[in-house]
């Protein structure tokens, strides 16, 4: 049994700018605060991390971080049901087509993304339909710490026992998904379609490393 541990933005989904804005649209509808995060790093973070650099930056009060998420995914959700750029990355809906008809494999997701956000992120794009757990970014916890949710998850609600780590893959597009697989001894599996280019990924040595899904994929997992 292979269990592969999915990352969302820059490797299942390309929308280049609209999570970004979307959260910045959120800080000034509801506290009238533009450009919040200007100079906050957030290819690979967690959502939670992220706002609460934000509310520290503009002396926002930590408990009122739920009530912001609450309308951050209204404008998510607003923001991605009309036109906008991107959308899945390119191959990656024949990838899980291919995956999810197999009996060897799980799938689930690995994200920094908070649980709400994760999903209308999928369902907008038409790709929530492979995935029915996983590990997000909630809870302000390293993003190792995301990934063995993951993997918690997965055995709890797919039944899956002892895996050893070379059948456990974490698939992302920035080093801080390599990063996180490294640190649980599990197979790390690079794309290089989203901001980061395959030789800027190549310098952190992922197990594998692909310039997306269109190229060729199934030894990665099955030799």
């Amino acid at each position: 049994m292979k269990l592969l541990i999915w990352d969302i933005d820059g490797t299942l989904t390309y929308t280049p700018g609209v999570g970004r804005r979307a959260m910045e649209v959120a800080f000034e509808e509801k506290f009238g605060i533009r450009d919040a995060l200007e100079g906050i790093d957030m290819a690979g973070g967690l959502d939670v991390e992220i706002v609460r650099q934000a509310f520290e930056r503009h002396g926002l009060p930590q408990e009122r971080r739920g009530e912001y998420f609450a309308h951050y995914v209204q404008v998510l959700d607003r923001m991605l049901a009309a036109p906008h750029p991107g959308g899945p990355t390119p191959g990656i809906v024949e990838a899980l087509d291919t995956l999810s008809g197999r009996q060897d494999v799980v799938q689930v997701l690995g994200t920094g993304n908070i649980e709400a956000g994760a999903w209308i992120k999928l369902r907008r794009h038409g790709l929530d339909g492979y995935f029915r757990t996983g590990g997000f970014g909630d809870e302000p916890v390293p993003r190792w710490k995301v990934i063995q949710a993951a993997i918690d998850r997965a055995r709890d609600h797919h039944g899956l026992g002892s895996l050893p780590a070379d059948d456990i893959y974490v698939i992302g597009d920035t080093p801080r998904d390599i990063e996180a697989g490294r640190h649980l001894g599990v197979q790390t599996v690079s794309v290089a379609t989203g901001p980061f280019t395959a030789e800027q990924l190549a310098a952190h040595r992922p197990d594998h490393l692909l310039p997306s899904f269109e190229a060729p994929w199934k030894q990665v997992f099955f030799g």
